[in-house]
C-alpha cells in the first residue's frame, strides 16, 4: 500500500522539456506538487536533454507548481542537483507565480554554492536575463 501511494504521490508532478534552438534554451515547464523524488525525476530527464543538445542555459516554468520541500530539503537540493549532473556552468532561471521567502532562500543556498542561478516571477524578464551575456 505504502509504495503505491509513493508512486501516485510522485506522479502528482509533470513537466514538459523543449529545445528552442533559435535561442539555444531549455524550456521546462512544471505543474503539480514538486517533492524531493519528483524533482529528481524531472532533473535526471533535464541533465540528459542538456547533454543532448549541448546546452548551457535554462529557463524554469514554475508558475504552476506547488513546492513540497523541506528547509533542509531546499538545503540540500544544490548538492542533490550535483550529483545528478547540474553543471555549475549552467545560467539557470527560474520562474514562480510569487516570489517567496521559500524561493528566496533556494535561491540564496544555490549561489552561495557556486550556481548562477536567479529566481523570477516575471517570465519575460527570466527569458531577458538567461538569454543575457
Amino acid at each position: 500500500m505504502f509504495c503505491c501511494a509513493f508512486l501516485y504521490y510522485i506522479s502528482l508532478m509533470e513537466w514538459t522539456i523543449e529545445y528552442l534552438a533559435n535561442e539555444k534554451l531549455l524550456y521546462i515547464k512544471t505543474k503539480g506538487r514538486l517533492t524531493k523524488e519528483s524533482a529528481n525525476a524531472m532533473l535526471r530527464d533535464v541533465v540528459e536533454e542538456m547533454t543532448h543538445q549541448q546546452c548551457v542555459k535554462q529557463l524554469v516554468d514554475h508558475r504552476e507548481t506547488v513546492f513540497e520541500l523541506t528547509v533542509l530539503e531546499y538545503y540540500e537540493r544544490p548538492d542533490i542537483n550535483k550529483e545528478i549532473g547540474i553543471s555549475y556552468s549552467w545560467k539557470i532561471a527560474m520562474v514562480f507565480k510569487e516570489l517567496n521567502e521559500n524561493t528566496r532562500f533556494m535561491e540564496t543556498v544555490f549561489r552561495n554554492r557556486g550556481y548562477n542561478f536567479q529566481q523570477f516571477d516575471d517570465i519575460e524578464e527570466a527569458r531577458k536575463w538567461v538569454l543575457s551575456e
